[in-house]
This record gives C-alpha cells, sequence and structure tokens, in this order.
C-alpha cells in the first residue's frame, strides 16, 4: 500500500502531539494515580494517528492486519505470551550475578516501595502476607495472565509502529534501516518522561538525561525488531500487541530484589537496563540477522 509522505508526517504529528503533550501534562502527577492514567492513556496516540491519518482503522485503509487466525498462529501467540518473562529473568538473574551485593531475598527495593504508601506493617508484612510472597504473586501474575490484560493497552501502540509506522518505513528505505528508524522513533516517542521524571533509568548516571534517551533507542530498537518479526510471521497485530503487553507485565519484577531504591538502574537489573538488556539485543540481533539476510520479504 502506497503511502505518501504528507500523510505520514500527519501521522508521526499526531502520535508524538498527543503523546508528548500527556507526558508533560503528566510530570506534575508523578507517583499519583493520575500519572498512571495518563501513561495508559498516551499508549492510544498512534493508534488514533493512523485512524485519523489513514482515514480509517480497516485493513483496506490503514494496511493494518487484524485477523489473529488462532489455529495458524499458536505456537507464535505462546512465544509472544511467555518469552519476554524468560528473557526479563534471565537478565536480571545476569544483573545479580554480576552484581550480587545488589540483590536482597528480603527485597529491600518493594520494602521501601510499599513503606511509603503506609501498607508495610511493623513486620514488613501487607496485611499479614510477607511481601515476597506479594512479588511471587506479581510475578506470576506478570507471566500467565497480566499479557491479556496489557495487550490492550498495548495495542493502541503497536497498531502505529509495527501496523503501520515500520511497513511504511520498509517501503520507503528497505528493511535492515526501517527496523533501526522504527525503534529510535519510538524510544523518541518516550524522550519527555525519560528526561522529565527519570522514567525507566532513574535519575543522577553519567551522561543524564542524554544517555537515558540513547539507552532507551537501544532498547526499544531490540524490542522493535522482535515485535516486528512477531508480526511478519503472523500477519496478526494482536500478537506482537501480547508480546509488547507481556514485556510491560513482567519488565519490573527483578528490580524488586534489589536491597534498596536506587538513584538510577541504568545498568538493570529491568529489562531495559544496559546489562540486564543483553538477552534482548542477542536474540533481536539474531532475529535481525534472519529477517535481513534470510527471510529478507516486505510485509
Amino acid at each position: 500500500m502506497k503511502t505518501n509522505r504528507k500523510e505520514f508526517i500527519t501521522y508521526l504529528a499526531i502520535a508524538f502531539g498527543i503523546s508528548w503533550g500527556l507526558q508533560f501534562i503528566a510530570v506534575g502527577f508523578q507517583g499519583t494515580l493520575v500519572y498512571q492514567i495518563l501513561a495508559m492513556v498516551m499508549m492510544y496516540a498512534p493508534f488514533v494517528a493512523v485512524w485519523i491519518a489513514k482515514r480509517g482503522l480497516r485493513h483496506e485503509k490503514s494496511g493494518v492486519e487484524w485477523g489473529l487466525k488462532l489455529k495458524k498462529n499458536w505456537k507464535w501467540i505462546v512465544a509472544a505470551w511467555f518469552l519476554p518473562a524468560v528473557l526479563t529473568i534471565m537478565g536480571g538473574i545476569l544483573y545479580y550475578l554480576v552484581f550480587p551485593d545488589k540483590f536482597d531475598a528480603g527485597c529491600g527495593y518493594a520494602r521501601e516501595l510499599y513503606a511509603g504508601t503506609g501498607m508495610l506493617d511493623a513486620d514488613g508484612n501487607i496485611q499479614g502476607m510477607p511481601i515476597q510472597t506479594l512479588i511471587i504473586i506479581q510475578a506470576v501474575s506478570g507471566v500467565f495472565y497480566a499479557p491479556l490484560m496489557n495487550m490492550f493497552f498495548a495495542l493502541g501502540e503497536e497498531v502505529g509502529w509495527r501496523g503501520y509506522m515500520t511497513p511504511v518505513l520498509i517501503e520507503w528505505m528497505g528493511k535492515k534501516k526501517a527496523l533501526i528508524v522504527s525503534g529510535v522513533i519510538w524510544a523518541l516517542w518516550h524522550a519527555p518522561l525519560i528526561v522529565l521524571t527519570g522514567y525507566e533509568y532513574g535519575t543522577g548516571y553519567v551522561g543524564e538525561p542524554f544517555l537515558g534517551v540513547a539507552m532507551m533507542c537501544v532498547f526499544a530498537t531490540s524490542a522493535g525488531i522482535l515485535l516486528s518479526f512477531l508480526y511478519e510471521k503472523t500477519n496478526s497485530i494482536w500478537v506482537p500487541s501480547i508480546a509488547h503487553g507481556a514485556i510491560n507485565a513482567i519488565c519490573a519484577i527483578p528490580i524488586m530484589f534489589m536491597n534498596e531504591i536506587p538513584e538510577h538502574y541504568l545498568l538493570g537489573p529491568t529489562s531495559a537496563g544496559l546489562l540486564s538488556g543483553l538477552p534482548i539485543w542477542i536474540l533481536a540481533g539474531v532475529v535481525f540477522v534472519k529477517m535481513i539476510c534470510v527471510t529478507n520479504k516486505k510485509y
């Protein structure tokens, strides 16, 4: 489907305009429910941008592949659902192997986090439940059912990034450049929160905040390659949406086992960290070579 540049610029202007506007508003509500709601709403900015730029969301207008094709794609759906958890856990283990002094089986990070809410009792429990049990419950939910819940929010981004933008860029510049450029665009879409609130990486690190934005470019490009691969394999926007939702569901679990809340976590242990992100980066590199050199086809 041929796309003119005016249409694409309209898409980017709307996707960034809505999101950046909401991010600047969210800065004033850090640590509140309003911040979380605005963060979820902004995920639908790319969705709205496609709707307006293409004057519709059906396949014949937007080019987005909507069919789930469950019988054909069930293996890829399973991979999309569970692989992010495997990669995140591997990254967290790698981080704590390199920095064992940062690990705390007592979940010091989580204790500090919940202490600020008044939910933690004198024995370090939450409503009589050991905090470790709560973290395990969160991890289990993050693996088994949260990806499905998060999928509906992630869909707002995936319709824009993988369903519309990446195929257009492939049409214009080829798959190799498009996968990288689309990842950088996706990362810059988060930039206000990284610069103004320390989103994903905290504050106080060398090169702040530009190094954080650069790190997000690497992470978004790597994750974007994997999500684009899933979309290419399945021709269903729901599958990368499941994987995106799974990434969001599990990414924060490893940090709960840090000994304290750090000023920054540029190296890890979340999946966006320099060290803990290695499993995703390596897999993305393998997939990138496969997409470019072995199955060099367009969407």
